[in-house]
């Protein structure tokens, strides 16, 4: 599987774990995956989750959980690190995008 399919095969799961535990209360669009490398050289994979809805709503105990709920599934994908996963204010999304670049 190319990068890039994992990539999307990783964001989808985040996606239904986020409509699982969230429902309609937000909207998370776009949600973009990229491949990067902790201090040990191991791939891991660091999800942007682009949210629009009250902040205050979003838990910070499941959010903070989040990491260890995917690395099952990070780890399949053959991606050992443990993801990250940076939630983003929509309206600060197109200044972040520019430094992550495309």
């Amino acid at each position: 599987m190319t990068t890039e399919a994992v990539e999307d095969v990783f964001a989808d799961i985040i996606r239904e774990k986020l409509h699982a535990r969230f429902k309609d209360e937000f909207v998370f669009e776009p949600i973009r995956v990229q491949r990067e490398w902790d201090l040990d050289e191991r791939p891991f994979l660091h999800a942007y989750i682009v949210f629009e809805g009250d902040q205050k709503k979003l838990d910070p105990s499941w959010t903070a959980s989040l990491p260890m709920m995917l690395w099952p599934d990070a780890e399949k994908l053959g991606f050992p690190g443990l993801p990250i996963q940076s939630f983003v204010i929509k309206s600060e999304w197109r200044q972040l995008e520019k430094r992550i670049g495309s």
